[in-house]
């Protein structure tokens, strides 16, 4: 089934409403029956978790960085009749398990994706994006039109449109997107060891990229307005206007101590036909050099998985690496075992065997057709790779 897609327009606090009014029976379900959600609000409940909320830790640096979209989850809190700290605590699930791992010294692994960019100077150029999370995850596109923010000390922030997959409970940003300005953006969870309470969540870092322009603003927002990223993400970036036509692989983690966040920007550069022109990107660090915690499996057979892969040529190259049936033939030849060839950690993943994630959906930025994809269910099997939903991009 398709995402749905959710049309909402106004102020941040309108749009935060309208969202959490559409989301209200998804967003109850999951914090009184996920696990996780359930055990980050049962926190509240002890004496740590009221100091990191009521110590104003990481609402301290949200309000002071970006009031805005305070106000945008305070809207949804209210639209879905839920209380603004459960939602509010529920959008720094990551920071607050990588601080646990940190404390504890434990080893564990996150949810993941799959990216892979194919950039030929002539085409096809593709960003393309396996989403994986929890199974059962009722999320949808949100297409926004938000009015302009006056700022506590008089600035008007512009208006915003902008395309968006949501995670239940969360705000817009942390998975593919696109906005009025032709920046297309798709993300992979990463564990650095490096995690800092009183800085900004990756929520709200997620959500102040889609306001950008392109794709050095939205490197200049990471970097952190003189507060900086709590912990580390990663972001894979193209521009519909980008004149040179590259892509961007761009790496963050915490830096300790500093106001600011660690950056790595890798170019993907456009090649002719005679060159490679692939790269691939999973929950692992590939450019950025800082400490990681060990994952589960999953990355790492994704990215041996894929290493044995004929180099992507086409478009229909790339979703096979990312969705092939292996009893599919009628593609690539060298294509022919396809992505779901490893039986315990494959990339097109369906919470089967020792792997527990589930691909939720594929997105394809196809930059020569100007549209953005969204493939329900294995890429590859419907013979035509007839996407679900298609949208426009800017031009």
């Amino acid at each position: 089934m398709a995402p749905r897609v959710l049309h909402v327009s106004g102020t941040n606090r309108q749009v935060g409403v309208q969202v959490g009014k559409a989301t209200k029976r998804q967003i109850q379900d999951a914090m009184s029956s996920y696990e996780p959600f359930k055990e980050i609000i049962s926190s509240l409940e002890t004496s740590e978790g009221r100091r990191v909320y009521e110590g104003s830790s990481f609402l301290k640096a949200a309000k002071t960085a970006y009031p805005n979209y305070v106000e945008e989850l305070e809207g949804m809190a209210e639209g879905a009749e839920v209380p603004f700290e459960h939602l509010f605590i529920v959008n720094f699930e990551f920071e607050r398990e990588l601080l646990n791992m940190k404390k504890h010294d434990e080893e564990e692994g996150l949810k993941g994706c799959t990216t892979v960019f194919l950039n030929y100077r002539d085409g096809p150029r593709v960003l393309a994006h396996n989403e994986d999370g929890p199974a059962g995850e009722q999320g949808c596109i949100v297409a926004a039109h938000i009015k302009p923010y006056r700022l506590p000390g008089g600035k008007i922030l512009p208006e915003e449109n902008f395309v968006s997959y949501c995670y239940t409970c969360f705000l817009p940003g942390v998975a593919y997107s696109f906005n009025s300005h032709g920046l297309c953006i798709t993300c992979n969870t990463l564990v650095s060891k490096d995690a800092e309470e009183n800085k900004i969540g990756v929520s709200f870092a997620c959500r102040a990229v889609l306001s950008a322009t392109s794709v050095e603003e939205a490197v200049a927002m990471l970097k952190g307005d003189g507060v900086g990223m709590a912990i580390g993400y990663s972001f894979n970036m193209v521009s519909t206007r980008d004149s040179t036509r590259r892509m961007y692989s761009v790496e963050t983690a915490a830096a300790v101590g500093q106001a600011t966040t660690l950056v790595s920007v890798h170019a993907v550069e456009p090649v002719d036909g005679s060159t490679e022109g692939h790269f691939y990107h999973y929950n692992l660090y590939e450019h950025l050099s800082v400490p990681e915690w060990p994952l589960s499996p999953s990355s790492h057979h994704r990215k041996a998985r894929a290493s044995e892969l004929v180099a992507p040529r086409t478009k229909e190259d790339v979703l096979a690496v990312l969705g092939k049936d292996p009893n599919d033939q009628t593609l690539t030849p060298s294509f022919s075992s396809g992505d779901t060839e490893d039986p315990e950690y494959p990339i097109y993943r369906s919470g089967t065997g020792r792997d527990k994630g589930y691909t939720l959906n594929t997105a394809v930025f196809d930059l020569q057709k100007g549209v953005m994809e969204v493939h329900t269910g294995n890429p590859t099997v419907d013979k035509k790779l007839e996407p679900a939903l298609q949208f426009i991009l800017p031009a």
